[in-house]
């Protein structure tokens, strides 16, 4: 105890006070006084006095400090209390050490970091860090700024984690505090843990503060997006919207989440680079204690892949299920796992009847085991195998099919399903027959065509040659067949050709073959006959059959036949030659007069090949100014005068000179050319009528046509406007039609010459007489003029019937008010004889040739007057 305490120091100075004052008078005495006797009295008693003072100081002051001392107790005890409650209400480990290394207190937290303490002898700080030491697992250092102090981690033993800090005193002892921070670093590890799950996820992670600004991004975010962190830190929550998803949705996951609830959904949004992509979405707020949202985080995975699957599934899906082909996958052992909607509606099974069957319920039994062994073989071996196959369905009937089987692997190379795919190709196959009866039978008569009829005729050939045959073919062309089809209709048409082509059949033996070529054209193959009078006997069989009347719907037909004959060996050495020689041969017979046959000959091909030539010459003629129109005057026989000419087409060759009209007409007419032709006729004739009326001849035109220029859009405008075009009116103008037009009855040629009529335009009938004509066809068509054939005025002076024939013609013209024209007229007789009987109008040799229209002109000009021409009532 350094000080005493201010009441023991008065009273010290009290008595010290008391003895001095004691001791100064004792001394006064002792000099007033002499008497020795005396000073050692005084002497003696101040002694006394002072050790009396003395012990009565010494008393007071152990009083003193005895009180002093258990005052001092008293208070270090309560601040011991203190103290220990203060260390023991810490919330971490407290322990002090002396500087000696004594351990002066710690509180119970330190004894439950370090249990073992208890039961050691580690009241000193070197025995606690001996005892400590095998206790640490690990010791991680922890920086600190604080002087004197000293920082760690201790990983202990127990599994705890525990933050040492150790700081010297100002006495130099040492104050430990130690904080069990294991769960502090559980968390932040989970943190960390938490951390790293977010920044290694697969799926995508954004959190975005309440007003939807991203706050964080992980790199899957980036990777997917294609935006840096930093270029979408700061963001809106739509920076990925594509603008492609309707804006319902969005509402709807705005009131989920305003609702408290987690929203899950699927969002179409858009990269950086603005290609687009599918993602799943989940979406939540981030709450705390209180439950106060203060962020968002959407978790999302790009399922574009996965759409795109879904996608394809659906479509496998919708493939499988709306298939025309049927399914069937079976399992690694062969048996029916399931199949589609085609393979019950192909084979009548449905999935409950076939599920774990073996697909040979489906087999026809038209296969036999070894045409299975080699399809499985093939399937093991090749993974796959196709073919066509006949199966049976339900109701037991037998269909083929057309099977594909695959075989599907699993990853270790074993065979995990089968996948068979088939289709019903009994449609193909009846395709297939029909296709083929069309590449080789004519439709309508079932006959063979032209193609299977080659086919044969090179196989009848060969076999001929080798076995030393004769064969025939016959080319057969009906006659007047176009008038029944043009007059009656197609289906009249059809029909003759049906009995047609049965009659034909008949006429021939079932080695023979009877083939249609198109339109009315037929052919007959002969095998093996002896001779041509075989060939010739048959022709004549197919004659009679077919000149025989046939029955259309009660109507009575009688048409013929012109048969061309070439025979082999001798005509033709080759399939092609043989065909055409005889088509040679049946033109032959149809010039002849028609309905009857006729062999090939070698002159037949030299005309065949002239009239090519004649062809390709023809084609040429008129670019190359070739083609002429010469002009017959019509003339009034009484007064001998003009009263109109007839256009007539010359052809002047090069070479050949002039051809006549019935060496090129037909064919320009068989070629096309006519309509090209035909048009630069009139053309021309129309140009030199108006330069003859200009020249004050007032004539008449008449020009030929024929039905293959209606068939080449020869009609009543052009003519119009050929008119117009040189000033001329339609009453200028005829156009000669032959009989056997008329003859053919069909409406088309009705309408055809109706339109020149009603354009204005004369309609005559060339050669009239030759065509076994009808007043009903006079009556029914619109003509106005009958001009007679030549052939009935040359025996007009010297044959009796030409002459009662030509007196009937006229007669009949009178009773239809018909103007008659009578051609050929060469001599004066038959000039008058035709007046005598009242028709006026002639054109022949005795008046004039036909002429050029150079020559012409100054023909006419000879001529004095040239009257009108007469009417023709109506």
């Amino acid at each position: 105890m350094k000080r005493l305490s201010a009441r023991a120091l008065k009273l010290m100075l009290v008595l010290t006070g008391c003895n001095l004052v004691i001791l100064l008078v004792s001394f006064t005495n002792l000099l007033g006084t002499s008497d020795n006797s005396n000073a050692s009295v005084i002497e003696s008693r101040a002694v006394g006095v002072t050790i009396i003072f003395v012990l009565l100081l010494f008393v007071l002051l152990m009083g003193d400090l005895l009180r002093r001392f258990i005052l001092l107790r008293q208070q270090s005890e309560s601040a011991r209390e203190r103290m220990h409650d203060a260390v023991e209400s810490l919330p971490e480990a407290f322990a002090l050490f002396a500087p000696g290394g004594r351990m002066l207190l710690c509180n119970s937290r330190w004894r439950e970091v370090y249990p073992w303490m208890d039961n050691l002898e580690v009241e000193r700080w070197d025995a606690f860090q001996e005892q400590l030491a095998p206790h640490i697992l690990k010791r991680e250092p922890v920086d600190s700024s604080r002087p004197g102090s000293e920082t760690c981690i201790e990983h202990l033993d127990s599994g705890h984690a525990i933050l040492a800090n150790n700081s010297q005193t100002r006495e130099g002892g040492m104050a430990c505090v130690r904080t069990d921070i294991t769960h502090t670093q559980r968390i932040e590890q989970k943190l960390r843990s938490l951390g790293r799950a977010m920044e290694q996820s697969p799926a995508s992670v954004m959190i975005t503060d309440i007003r939807g600004n991203i706050e964080y991004v992980n790199p899957k975010f980036c990777q997917v997006s294609g935006y840096s962190r930093d270029e979408a830190l700061g963001q809106k929550a739509d920076l990925l919207r594509s603008g492609e998803m309707p804006d319902q949705v969005y509402r709807e996951l705005w009131a989920t989440l305003e609702r408290g609830e987690e929203w899950h959904g699927q969002l179409l949004n858009r990269r950086k680079d603005g290609s687009l992509f599918w993602e799943s979405a989940s979406i939540s707020a981030v709450r705390d204690d209180q439950g106060f949202c203060h962020s968002y985080i959407a978790v999302k995975e790009d399922i574009t892949q996965q759409k795109e699957t879904e996608e394809q599934l659906k479509m496998i899906e919708a493939v499988f299920n709306t298939s025309n082909e049927a399914i069937m996958v079976a399992d690694g052992n062969g048996l029916i796992k399931t199949i589609n909607p085609a393979f019950t509606r192909i084979t009548g099974y449905e999935l409950d009847d076939v599920k774990g069957q073996n697909p040979s319920i489906l087999s026809s039994g038209r296969h036999d085991a070894h045409f299975y062994d080699d399809m499985w073989q093939e399937i093991i071996r090749q993974g796959s195998w196709s073919g066509e196959i006949w199966n049976r369905r339900k109701n037991g009937s037998i269909f083929p099919e057309w099977l594909s089987v695959s075989v599907v692997r699993d990853s270790d190379g074993e065979i995990h399903e089968y996948v068979a795919v088939f289709s019903d190709i009994t449609k193909r196959k009846n395709d297939e027959a029909q296709i083929v009866r069309q590449a080789y039978y004519d439709e309508l008569t079932e006959l063979p065509n032209r193609t299977l009829m080659s086919d044969r005729l090179n196989l009848a050939i060969l076999t001929a040659d080798r076995d030393e045959q004769v064969i025939a073919l016959l080319f057969i062309d009906l006659d007047r067949f176009k008038y029944v089809n043009d007059s009656l209709g197609h289906e009249y048409g059809d029909d003759l050709l049906k009995q047609v082509s049965a009659r034909l059949n008949d006429c021939v033996r079932d080695t023979d073959t009877v083939a249609r070529f198109g339109g009315d054209e037929f052919v007959v193959l002969l095998h093996n006959i002896k001779s041509e009078g075989d060939a010739s006997h048959v022709a004549q069989k197919l004659i009679d059959q077919i000149s025989t009347p046939f029955n259309l719907s009660g109507r009575e037909i009688i048409i013929g036949a012109s048969i061309g004959i070439a025979m082999h060996p001798g005509d033709a050495d080759t399939a092609e030659e043989l065909i055409r020689n005889a088509d040679l041969a049946m033109y032959k017979a149809k010039q002849s007069g028609r309905n009857q046959a006729h062999f090939f000959t070698a002159t037949m091909q030299e005309h065949a090949n002239q009239r090519m030539t004649l062809e390709q010459d023809l084609r040429h003629a008129l670019s190359r100014d070739q083609l002429e129109v010469h002009y017959q005057p019509i003339i009034a026989g009484h007064s001998r005068r003009v009263q109109g000419v007839e256009a007539l087409l010359r052809w002047r060759h090069p070479e050949r000179g002039l051809i006549p009209p019935d060496q090129f007409i037909p064919l320009a007419e068989e070629t096309g050319l006519i309509g090209e032709i035909g048009r630069w006729v009139l053309q021309t004739a129309c140009a030199q009528l108006a330069e003859w009326r200009n020249q004050g001849h007032a004539l008449y035109l008449s020009v030929n046509i024929s039905e293959r220029q209606r068939e080449l859009s020869l009609d009543a405008r052009q003519v119009e406007q050929v008119l117009q075009q040189h000033e001329l009116t339609p009453g200028d103008l005829m156009l000669e039609i032959t009989e056997g037009l008329l003859l053919q009855d069909s409406e088309e040629t009705l309408r055809w010459l109706q339109g020149f009529k009603t354009l204005g335009v004369s309609l005559a009938i060339d050669d009239f007489g030759t065509g076994y004509s009808s007043l009903s066809y006079l009556k029914r068509f619109p003509v106005d003029t009958l001009k007679i054939d030549r052939e009935f005025i040359n025996d007009l002076d010297s044959d009796r019937y030409a002459q009662s024939l030509v007196k009937a013609i006229i007669s009949m013209a009178a009773s239809l008010d018909l103007r008659l024209v009578a051609e050929g007229v060469e001599t004066e007789q038959q000039c008058q004889m035709l007046l005598d009987q009242q028709c006026e109008l002639m054109q022949g040799f005795l008046f004039c040739r036909p002429l050029p229209a150079e020559a012409l002109s100054d023909w006419l000009e000879q001529e004095s007057e040239t009257p009108a021409l007469p009417p023709v009532s109506d």
